[in-house]
């Protein structure tokens, strides 16, 4: 389906690696690379209920099943992003399925939740790698054609990821159905063994050029450590925040000035802050996509728990429920992703997110003003 979609966007004949074309071989692995994130983050939404119950864990637990994937994420994706850069995406990708369905595995026979979050940990690092790695394809087909990828290209990407991580509370909710919530973490076996063979098969070894660059950089794990260590006494402290745990937000503090001057001085850094240096319109870019972000997935954890534990509906049901949700996005998508202007796409962001926060809250019976 991706592939079709693929195609019948970019508008390509011919060879799939003619002289001039994008390499439409390369296509099937971007696509799937990139949205194992997005559908992994969403599809644990109607899980949280289902394995709460059964491992006697409160909400303030199993929360850390989406936390431990945000972690690891945002320490792994730059990491990996700077590593595919040195040598090249096809073993970066490789390693990153492989992880991927080593963490399906973990989940699927998981004792306790302990193991459940150290599996979403071998996720978040594994699953980040696929984005990344179409990132520099992308550039790379650029490079080797003379043109600017394809627009179809890049509008598949955004759809894919977009609509993806809309469809997976109803597709939990129908694979918890199906087969109970350890299904959410065994579907990443048969995507992990799909992207094996797509990367083996289509993405481009190193060259000798990048294998030969790749030993004269350096990594900059003080930085690495350091950026770690500030997410991780942020997200203990936002996950319990008590006035006993006063030293979490001291050690952020210390942690993220100790980031920024290393990063600043350091001639290779993990995370360039000079670029945002006076650059308004990056710096408005990011906190617009953070705003956005929390807004999203306040909802999508919220309302997703909030319509189990509080309407009594099951898992499936409550992925059903916001399948109205997943038809609109792909509609939306669609048609705002053909499109270059940014400031409409915007308005029809707010506007719906506008009606969205009152319906929801007319829905709640425990609202003092209903509807």
């Amino acid at each position: 389906m991706i592939e079709r979609l693929t195609q019948r966007l970019t508008r390509r004949r011919g060879g799939a690696a003619a002289a001039g074309a994008f390499d439409r071989r390369l296509l099937a692995p971007m696509m799937l690379g990139s949205v194992l994130n997005p559908v992994n983050s969403s599809i644990i939404s109607v899980s949280l209920v289902p394995i709460g119950a059964a491992f006697g864990a409160p909400p303030s637990q199993t929360a850390w099943l989406v936390s431990a994937l945000y972690l690891a994420t945002a320490i792994g994706q730059p990491v990996v992003g700077r590593l595919i850069d040195l040598y090249g995406p096809r073993r970066l990708f490789l390693a990153g399925t492989t992880l991927t369905g080593i963490a399906g595995l973990i989940g699927l026979l998981a004792p306790n939740l302990g193991a459940l979050i150290a599996a979403r940990v071998v996720l978040g690092f594994g699953t980040c790698a696929g984005y990344p790695a179409s990132m520099y394809l992308i550039r790379s087909e650029a490079r080797r054609t003379g043109k600017d990828s394809p627009a179809g290209v890049l509008a598949t990407l955004a759809i894919a990821n977009q609509t993806v991580a809309i469809l997976g509370p109803p597709l939990g909710g129908l694979l918890i159905g199906l087969g109970g919530w350890r299904s959410t973490f065994a579907v990443n076996l048969p995507l992990a063994a799909a992207g094996l063979l797509l990367g083996a098969l289509r993405l481009p070894k190193a060259s000798h050029e990048e294998r030969a660059a790749a030993k004269e950089v350096r990594l900059d794990l003080a930085g690495m450590a350091l950026f770690g260590a500030m997410l991780v006494s942020l997200l203990l402290f936002l996950m319990e925040p008590r006035a006993d745990r006063w030293f979490l937000p001291v050690l952020m503090a210390v942690a993220a000035a100790g980031f920024a001057v290393r990063e600043l001085r350091v001639a290779e850094p993990f995370i360039d802050l000079r670029v945002f240096g006076g650059n308004v319109p990056l710096l408005l870019t990011y906190a617009r996509a953070l705003l956005v972000s929390v807004v999203s997935y306040v909802f999508l954890y919220g309302y997703t728990q909030w319509l189990q534990d509080g309407r009594g509906l099951t898992a499936s049901q409550a992925g059903l429920a916001q399948l109205p949700m997943f038809l609109t996005g792909i509609a939306v998508s669609t048609v705002t992703g053909r499109r270059a202007a940014v400031r409409g796409k915007l308005l029809v962001g707010a506007w719906g997110r506008s009606w969205a926060a009152p319906c929801c809250f007319c829905s709640s019976r425990t609202a003092r003003y209903g509807c």
